[in-house]
């Protein structure tokens, strides 16, 4: 005698897990594999490459005005205190941007404020490179360095690594991952070998 098994091999039931899956997997797929190539995006903004970052130590100085000047350290919230002036946003705006919107804020205190701002030092980016490379790790980077020097700061890629499978992850942006080729980085291609990279970005390599 026969045991009937009216469920196996049922089109229907093949049809309505299938279903299922798909509705599973068709979100986290789409989330993850949602990226924007280097090459197709803007070239970097020059002014914004050059503009004031959290942590950098920058120099004040206002003409005639020794005890509002000075150096002053740019919290991670990106504002900085000047006496007199107060509490501003110094990050995100070229060092000259700056200036012009101090001396626009000092003129109720003096006359005709000159002010000059300077960038003394910066804070240098910390990246980690993960996956296909040959010693992946955290790496602080020089200012201006580019994708190529970090992946040559973590050996190179490996037999293994798919060179049109960079991935940047922005840290602290909801943007999509952003795309690299390596062929598009040792041809300095511009897009790609000149985007600006910032403390705690995370790179890829399938």
């Amino acid at each position: 005698m026969t045991t009937k098994r009216p469920y196996r091999n049922s089109p229907l039931l093949l049809s309505v897990l299938c279903l299922l899956v798909s509705g599973l997997l068709a979100p986290a797929c789409s989330t993850s594999r949602t990226y924007v190539w280097a090459s197709q995006l803007p070239a970097p903004d020059v002014n914004a490459e050059n503009a004031i970052r959290p942590g950098d130590r920058i120099q004040i100085a206002i003409a005639a005005q020794d005890t509002m000047s000075g150096e002053f350290d740019v919290r991670p919230s990106g504002d900085v205190v000047l006496p007199a002036a107060g509490r501003f946003i110094a990050a995100g705006k070229p060092p000259d941007v700056l200036a012009a919107e101090l001396a626009n804020r000092l003129r109720g205190v003096l006359a005709d404020p000159k002010v000059a701002v300077l960038i003394v030092t910066r804070k240098l980016a910390t990246v980690s490179v993960l996956g296909e490379v040959k010693t992946p790790g955290r790496f602080q980077l020089s200012d201006g360095e580019t994708m190529l020097d970090v992946l040559a700061r973590a050996g190179g890629l490996t037999t293994f690594a798919d060179e049109d499978a960079i991935f940047l992850i922005q840290h602290g942006k909801s943007t999509p991952r952003v795309r690299f080729r390596y062929p598009d980085l040792v041809g300095a291609d511009p897009r790609s070998i000149r985007f600006p990279l910032r403390d705690g970005d995370i790179v890829i390599v399938e």
